[in-house]
């Protein structure tokens, strides 16, 4: 056999294990085992496995030292002319962002982090490991205020069903600022979403449309994702009472207008599913055809949208079970298009 050198990864000839050589004297080589002890052998009864192990290892350690300090280095500096914005950020968001790629005929996604704020973010994008409490880095960096940076392109059928933690630290450089306290916070990807056209949005961040996951949620929307659906209702409704003339508009020919679109119902639709949206908009059909049922000759026109008619086709099917003394049609083309039904009362 070749001659074996400390550094060298060798096996036992004719016993279970084996280590690293870390010392020859003659013909007796001490190997060092995985528990950190040395055992003695001849030089004859070991075989190498790897020559110089430790070497190589070191250079890979030195390798990944050296990539990690580049790394530090780009997110570490921050000695480059950046003119602040000198507005307190009392209500900071910032989001993941899905867009498809390649308008969509690829079928994978672009990940961007959005940062909505006056603030530079350090963050990290993890992902759970199993059902235990470790995580597997996928992102980490940081980005300066008001900007989006894209990450990496995903087939969503990868990352379908996984956990990501996500921690934010805000900091102002220029000026003194009021501490905010680091964010962590968890979010579900369901792959399903991203196959589903009504899923991407139109945004305030992109030209295309798009799949937002809130980190940092202004005020309003944390609250009300607090709000139970029946709370929401009862909000709905307290608005209604306060701002009529907002949500129904009676002409000289006593025609009610009901916009069922959800933003005219809430203020926002963070959080809820589309059948928790469907639900309300219901809700609001139903309370303003009891409201009305008892008033004959009343003509109601009810603004559903196009969409994919499922609003249109929920709608007509309680006026023919609940509500079948009354009459309907699709309202004036020209006013509605498609996106309007008329319920006479009878």
């Amino acid at each position: 056999m070749g001659k074996v050198k400390p550094g060298d990864r060798v096996r036992f000839l004719n016993e279970a294990g084996g280590g690293i050589i870390t010392r020859v004297v003659g013909n007796t080589v001490y190997v060092e085992d995985e528990d950190g002890f040395e055992i003695p052998t001849l030089c004859s009864d070991v075989v190498v496995v790897e020559a110089q192990a430790v070497q190589k290892q070191q250079a890979e350690e030195q390798r990944i030292e050296e990539k990690k300090a580049e790394v530090e280095e780009i997110v570490l500096d921050y000695d480059y002319k950046y003119e602040e914005e000198q507005a307190d950020d009392h209500s900071p968001r910032f989001m993941l962002a899905f867009l498809k790629s390649d308008k969509g005929n690829s079928g994978y996604l672009d990940l961007y982090v959005v940062n909505d704020s006056n603030s530079f973010v350090f963050f990290t994008i993890c992902e759970q490991v199993g059902d235990s409490n470790d995580v597997r880095m996928l992102h980490y960096g940081s980005i300066e205020p008001n900007t989006k940076l894209q990450l990496e392109k995903y087939n969503p059928q990868r990352i379908d069903n996984q956990l990501w933690q996500c921690q934010l630290l805000l900091f102002r450089k220029s000026k003194t600022f009021a501490a905010y306290p680091p964010v962590s916070t968890s979010i579900k990807i369901k792959s399903t979403k991203f196959f589903r056209d009504n899923s991407f949005s139109d945004n305030d961040y992109f030209n295309e449309k798009a799949v937002l996951y809130p980190i940092i949620k202004d005020e309003l929307v944390s609250k009300i994702e607090e709000l139970s659906i029946q709370q929401m209702l009862r909000i709905s409704q307290q608005k209604e009472n306060i701002e009529p003339k907002a949500k129904s508009k009676r002409s000289t020919n006593e025609l009610l207008e009901i916009d069922l679109h959800i933003e005219e119902i809430i203020d926002s639709t963070a959080g809820l599913s589309n059948g928790e949206m469907l639900e309300l908009q219901l809700a609001r059909f139903n309370r303003v055809m009891e409201e009305n049922k008892n008033r004959k000759g009343q003509r109601i026109v009810f603004i559903h949208g196009v969409g994919n008619g499922r609003l249109k086709n929920d709608i007509r099917k309680q006026l023919d079970h609940k509500y079948s003394k009354c009459v309907y049609q699709d309202a004036s083309f020209k006013e509605y298009g498609y996106g309007a039904t008329l319920v006479k009362i009878n």
